[in-house]
C-alpha cells in the first residue's frame, strides 16, 4: 500500500473514533514518509527524527497557532513494574506505542487513547488524545516528500465550517496550516503578529 492509502485509512479510522487502528495506519505512513525524507537511516532512527522534527508543528496545530520552537517533549510514565520514568515524545510514539501495537498486538499499559482536549498523564499513563493523532497525521500530509501522493477526492477534513480535501494539503505545509487555521477559536500567531506591528508603530511615533 502507498503512503496515500495509509493516510486515507487513518483518516477513515479517525472519523470512526477507532484510535488504535488509526494509529497503526499512521505509524506505517510515518515510516514511509521518514524513509523518503532520510534515506539510508535505520527505521527507528528515521521515524524518531521525523517525530522530533515535527514537534513545533504539532504544538502549533494543537494550540491555536501558538508559535513553538520546542525541540523536545517528555512525559512521566509508570507501570506496575517500575516507579516511573520520563520518556521523550518520539520514543513514546515509536518505541512504546508503535512497537507494542505492531509487534505485540496490543497497546502498552503506559499509554491510552482518549477523546480529550489536552495531553497529560493520569495514574502514570500518558493520555494520548485523538487530536494529537490528527496533528501527527497532518505532519505526514504536509511533508514535501508526499507532494505526489493522492487519496480519494472525497477524503477530506472539516476545520471549523470549512471542508478541505486532503489532496489540497498533500506535500504543502503552508496550505496545511491555512486549512487548520479555519478550525482555530482564535489565531494566536496572527494576533502576535498584529500586536508586534502595533507595538512597532507606537515606538516609531514616540
Amino acid at each position: 500500500m502507498t503512503i496515500a492509502a495509509r493516510i486515507q485509512e487513518c483518516t477513515a479510522k479517525l472519523a470512526l473514533g477507532d484510535a488504535e487502528n488509526a494509529f497503526i495506519q499512521l505509524a506505517i505512513a510515518i515510516d514511509g514518509t521518514a524513509k523518503l525524507l532520510y534515506p539510508g537511516k535505520k527505521t527507528s532512527e528515521r521515524c524518531k527524527k521525523f517525530l522530533k522534527d515535527s514537534i513545533p508543528f504539532i504544538l502549533w496545530s494543537l494550540t491555536n497557532g501558538t508559535p513553538a520552537k520546542t525541540t523536545s517533549l517528555s512525559f512521566e510514565v509508570s507501570s506496575s513494574n517500575d516507579s516511573g520514568e520520563f520518556i521523550e515524545f518520539e520514543d513514546l510514539v515509536y518505541k512504546v506505542m508503535r512497537c507494542s501495537l505492531l509487534h505485540e498486538g496490543e497497546l502498552s499499559e503506559k499509554v491510552e487513547f482518549v477523546d480529550a482536549s489536552k495531553v497529560g498523564t493520569l495514574n502514570g499513563r500518558v493520555q494520548f488524545p485523538l487530536a494529537l493523532l490528527g496533528s501527527l497525521l497532518f505532519a505526514v500530509i504536509a511533508s514535501p516528500v508526499n507532494e505526489r501522493q493522492r487519496v480519494s477526492e472525497s477524503t477530506s477534513f472539516i476545520f471549523g465550517k470549512t471542508k478541505v480535501p486532503i489532496n489540497h494539503m498533500l506535500g504543502n505545509l503552508d496550505k496545511t496550516k491555512m486549512a487548520i487555521r479555519n478550525g482555530f477559536l482564535y489565531d494566536v500567531e496572527h494576533l502576535l503578529e498584529n500586536f508586534n506591528i502595533e507595538a512597532n508603530c507606537k515606538r516609531q511615533t514616540n
